[in-house]
């Protein structure tokens, strides 16, 4: 299973979304300051995610949500079809 992940940063108001195939241990990854791109929002916070039957599909509509940039698509997409992120 491939899961495309929604993450928050309020310090820089910014919706980061990646692909994974351990959801929990890579909002960790983020959360440690071990990405480079994702280090200066710390902390961040899991919003919500989708499943994928295989990384092909979860890149491709990752690449697909990557270039609409807009918060509002994205909380009404989430809403739509994203599974909430529940406490590690």
């Amino acid at each position: 299973m491939h899961y495309l992940y929604f993450l928050w940063s309020e310090k820089l108001q910014k919706i980061y979304i990646g692909e994974t195939t351990d959801l929990f241990a890579r909002i960790d990854y983020h959360n440690n300051g071990r990405q480079r791109y994702t280090s200066r929002g710390i902390p961040w916070t899991p919003i919500a995610y989708l499943e994928f039957e295989n990384r092909t599909e979860a890149l491709a509509e990752e690449k697909r949500l990557k270039k609409c940039k807009n918060r509002e698509y994205y909380k009404k997409y989430l809403l739509e079809n994203g599974k909430k992120i529940k406490n590690q």
